[in-house]
């Protein structure tokens, strides 16, 4: 045998062995999992297929989604974006955009109609734009988590870790939903699809919010200022869903939200005593004089001898940056403006650049500052479905992820929620620590007979996947304290696709979805009380533990998905026909726009020290050398 059909053999050898090993593991996994799906299962699987099927409960399904929208012809829009970058030795090149895919379901009493409708191209939400990127700009530009790469990267690293166009492509699909709920009543949508979980999109920016770069940029005759950043990540405020909640971390945004909801009955007030503020919180004085502290450090009100003087409207404050979310985004998206990506500083506007030897200058946004700006558009687009009652929903396929079996059923054995026989039966059959959600419920589909599609998991708070159980059995958040924002999300896993005409059945995959929590439906599911303690507070998320009392909201949920999902499709069987539509045509968007990127690319040929090195010689065809 040559040396290189030796070479050859090894690699097959590899491959054939770890098959082996990833199917000897599943085997065992399955095994392992017979008792779960037996005796567990069962309590937190909800079967829509035959919910569906009966006269009843679509009657009663039918009346509960009239009642929410008034009306019978429910507008949908589903949005997935897509981007790209080309490099230059001295520039690069960005594109990002999002699409969306706009329809309505016309419901009748036993059936209900698709109709799709042709895009507007005048919603059109994409960006070119090509950014000198110099030595000394660099730091400029990168997130902070970028920077600490900076020092030990080579000359060719440091272009491949400014990965702008991603977020670039994330402001994009937020912006376009955020325009699209806030279309006139004729074409306001009453669903809007995303192909991302939302409530990832709230966690962006818990990094050093004083390091971005928009603090002092100059905006409508002000500038943005700390204020603005602490008031806005305080967002959303929803009274009637008691969001933000009690719990200790961030637990300036309660007091804020508490404060904002006093002003606004109160037009004239601005000072508040220490008394009043433990009333108006239910908070203690030492956590009052605490947040007070840090609120006062970021410039949004004064203390008193005995209270606080505000110093802004924290109304005002989130209205201002909403506007500016707005306008950047219509200069960067709608009007295809580059220079928009350039901000304007002023020497007297407070920032950390006001040593500058000049009075004004300006300089690239920098990735932290889209991300603000990702965060500003998640929260304003969450308040104005609230306000229009809009269903926000997000989809996530291919996820590894295990917060249904480590985070939510955990919590559950480890709190006092679930009966003594329920909890003995979890404890009794455990789940295999090397079982993704993903897996846990594709198997259980072959694992019970009579499952038929759709169906799901029960709804859990999104705010559980950053909540764990110590080996002390104790809950914890991440490092100890940290806990997302509850009672906003909530998250479920299902299966849209099952045939069982043969032996061995055909599924699709099963995938990750995200609803946004509306009050006139979901309140009842936020009364129990997950953990009182001193370090994560208050935690009352959403929960719906008894599977039998019908979860309107994803019943509603679950219907409207179901109905999407059309699987014409081969290629996403289990899929909601809408995002694939969307996805098609952002890549063929992405199609065009690289097209006009190569041909950019024509005038540099005179300028052969104008391209990398790696790049000319990785364009070059050559033969395979012997």
């Amino acid at each position: 045998m040559s040396k290189l059909s030796q070479m050859y053999s090894f690699w097959k050898n590899s491959i054939t062995q770890s098959k082996v090993r990833f199917n000897t593991n599943l085997s065992s996994i399955f095994q392992a999992l017979s008792g779960f799906y037996e005796n567990v299962m069962p309590d937190f699987a909800i079967e829509w297929d035959s919910l569906f099927s009966n006269p009843t409960f679509r009657h009663q399904l039918s009346q509960k989604i009239e009642s929410f929208f008034q009306k019978r012809e429910i507008n949908f829009v589903a949005i997935d974006g897509t981007c790209t970058k080309w490099e230059s030795s001295n520039y690069l090149i960005f594109f990002a955009g999002a699409y969306g895919a706009r329809g309505k379901i016309i419901l009748a009493p036993y059936s209900e109609k698709i109709k799709y409708e042709k895009w507007d191209f005048s919603r059109d939400v994409t960006m070119m734009a090509q950014i000198p990127i110099m030595p000394y700009e660099i730091e400029l530009i990168a997130s902070e988590e970028e920077k600490k790469f900076l020092g030990i990267s080579s000359d060719k690293d440091y272009q491949e870790i400014l990965n702008l166009h991603v977020s670039l492509m994330r402001l994009a699909e937020i912006y376009l939903a955020y325009h699209m709920a806030s279309s006139s009543t004729i074409d306001m949508p009453q669903i809007i699809l995303l192909d991302l979980m939302p409530s990832s999109l709230l966690r962006i920016p818990y990094v050093n919010y004083k390091s971005l770069g928009l603090l002092g940029h100059r905006f409508r005759n002000d500038t943005i200022k700390i204020s603005n950043v602490v008031v806005s990540l305080s967002h959303p405020f929803n009274y009637q869903l008691l969001v933000p909640s009690k719990k200790k971390y961030r637990d300036y945004s309660y007091f804020l939200a508490k404060v904002t909801q006093a002003m606004s009955q109160d037009r004239t007030k601005t000072t508040f005593t220490y008394d009043e503020l433990c009333r108006l919180t239910g908070k203690n004085i030492e956590d009052i004089r605490r947040i007070s502290r840090f609120l006062e450090r970021n410039q949004i009100l004064t203390i008193k001898e005995d209270g606080i003087q505000m110093d802004t409207s924290p109304d005002l404050c989130w209205q201002y940056t909403v506007e500016f979310f707005e306008y950047f985004c219509s200069q960067l998206f709608i009007k295809k403006d580059p220079k928009s990506l350039e901000l304007d500083f002023y020497k007297d506007s407070g920032t950390s650049y006001q040593n500058a030897s000049h009075q004004n200058f300006k300089r690239v946004i920098s990735h932290d500052d889209i991300n603000f700006l990702i965060s500003v558009g998640i929260r304003a687009l969450i308040e104005k479905c609230w306000d229009n009652n809009i269903f926000l929903v997000g989809i996530a396929k291919d996820s590894q992820s295990r917060y249904f079996s480590r985070n939510y059923l955990k919590l559950l054995v480890a709190s006092n929620l679930l009966s003594a026989e329920m909890k003995e039966k979890m404890e009794k059959y455990p789940i295999p620590i090397l079982c993704s959600d993903r897996l846990l419920f594709e198997n259980y589909a072959y694992f019970n007979r009579n499952l038929n599609s759709p169906w799901s998991s029960v709804e859990f708070d999104s705010a559980l996947s950053t909540l764990f159980v110590n080996e002390k059995g104790e809950i914890t958040g991440v490092k100890g304290h940290i806990v997302a924002d509850d009672r906003i999300f909530a998250k479920s896993i299902a299966q849209f696709f099952i045939s069982r005409k043969k032996k061995i059945p055909s599924m699709g995959h099963a995938i990750f979805i995200e609803r946004l929590l509306h009050p006139s439906l979901d309140k009842n599911f936020l009364e129990n009380t997950l953990i009182d303690s001193p370090t994560l507070g208050a935690l009352c998320p959403f929960i719906h533990l008894d599977k039998t009392y019908t979860n309107w909201g994803q019943a509603m949920n679950m219907y409207f998905l179901s109905v999407l999902t059309k699987n014409h499709f081969p290629e996403v069987i289990g899929y909601p026909e809408p995002l694939h539509k969307a996805d098609r045509s952002a890549k063929t968007l992405l199609r065009f726009a690289k097209g006009i990127i190569k041909s950019s690319d024509i005038e540099e040929k005179r300028f052969p020290l104008a391209k990398p090195l790696r790049k000319l010689r990785d364009n070059t065809d050559f033969e395979d050398e012997n």
